[in-house]
C-alpha cells in the first residue's frame, strides 16, 4: 500500500473513531439531562464534529516527518549566521509527505538537497565490505532512490536557468535522527544513477552541521559568489513551495 493510500486509510479511521467516541459521549450527556430526544440530539452533533476532529487530524506519517524536520532544521539553522539560505520543508513533486531541505552555501557552487527518512530506531547504519548500504531491517535503497530523485529535479530547474543563475552542482544528504551512523557518524554511499557514480551522504543528525560546513572548504567566499547564492536562492523558494 502506498503511503498516500495509507494516509488516506488513516485518516478515514480517525474520522469514525473520534465521531463515535464524542457522539456517544454526546449521547450520554444528552440523556442524562434531557432524556432520549437530547440524547439523540447533542449525540448526533457531537458524533459530527469529533468526526471532523478526527479527519482534520494529520496521519502518523505526516506527524512523523514533521518532527524530523523540526530536529534537521534545528541541526542546521546556525548556518545562517555564516551566509547559508536554506529552505525547509519543500515540495519537489513525490509523494505528498516527502519534503526537503535546500541548503545554499555563501560560496554558491553547489546546493545541498537534504531529505528526511524515518530511519528505524535503534538500527545501524553502516556499509558492508562490498560497499552495501544497511539500516537495520530497512530497505535504506529507497532513501537513496528518493532523495537523487529529488536531486535530479532540483538540478534540471537549476541547468533550465543557467544563464542566469550560474553553474551549481548538486550534492544530496540523509540526515539520521532516531538511529546510529557507522564510522563516526558519516558514510558516503555510491550508487549508479543515470550513468553516474552519485555520492550520498548519511549523517548522523548531531554530526550534521560539522559535515554541512566541509562543503565551503576549499572554496572562495566573495561578495559576487553571495550575490549569487541569493539569487539561487530566490529562485528555489519560488520554484519549490512548502508542502502543504
Amino acid at each position: 500500500m502506498s503511503t498516500t493510500m495509507r494516509a488516506r486509510a488513516e485518516r478515514v479511521v480517525n474520522t469514525a473513531v473520534y465521531g463515535v467516541a464524542t457522539g456517544a459521549a454526546g449521547a450520554l450527556v444528552g440523556a442524562f439531562t434531557g432524556g432520549l430526544g437530547w440524547a439523540l440530539l447533542i449525540g448526533g452533533a457531537a458524533g459530527v464534529a469529533g468526526g471532523k476532529v478526527g479527519s482534520g487530524r494529520p496521519d502518523s506519517a505526516t506527524r512523523a516527518n514533521a518532527r524530523l524536520t523540526r530536529l534537521t532544521s534545528r541541526e542546521l539553522a546556525p548556518l545562517t549566521r555564516e551566509g547559508w539560505y536554506l529552505l525547509h520543508g519543500r515540495a519537489i513533486g513525490q509523494d505528498e509527505d516527502r519534503v526537503y531541505h535546500l541548503c545554499v552555501p555563501p560560496t554558491a557552487h553547489l546546493v545541498v538537497v537534504v531529505m528526511n527518512w524515518a530511519w528505524p530506531q535503534g538500527a545501524t547504519v553502516f556499509l558492508d565490505g562490498a560497499g552495501e548500504l544497511h539500516a537495520g531491517g530497512a530497505d535504506a535503497s529507497v532513501a537513496v532512490d528518493w532523495v537523487l530523485h529529488a536531486a535530479d529535479t532540483v538540478d534540471n530547474a537549476l541547468k533550465d536557468r543557467r544563464k542566469e543563475l550560474g553553474s551549481t552542482g548538486i550534492a544530496q544528504v540523509l540526515p539520521v535522527h532516531d538511529a546510529t551512523v557507522d564510522n563516526d557518524g558519516h558514510v558516503q554511499f555510491h550508487q549508479d544513477h543515470n550513468d553516474e557514480d552519485r555520492e550520498i551522504n548519511i549523517v548522523q543528525g548531531e554530526a550534521l552541521l560539522d559535515k554541512m560546513r566541509t562543503v565551503t572548504k576549499n572554496h572562495n567566499e566573495s561578495r559576487r559568489t553571495r550575490r549569487a547564492a541569493h539569487n539561487i536562492f530566490v529562485f528555489l523558494d519560488n520554484a519549490f513551495p512548502l508542502a502543504s
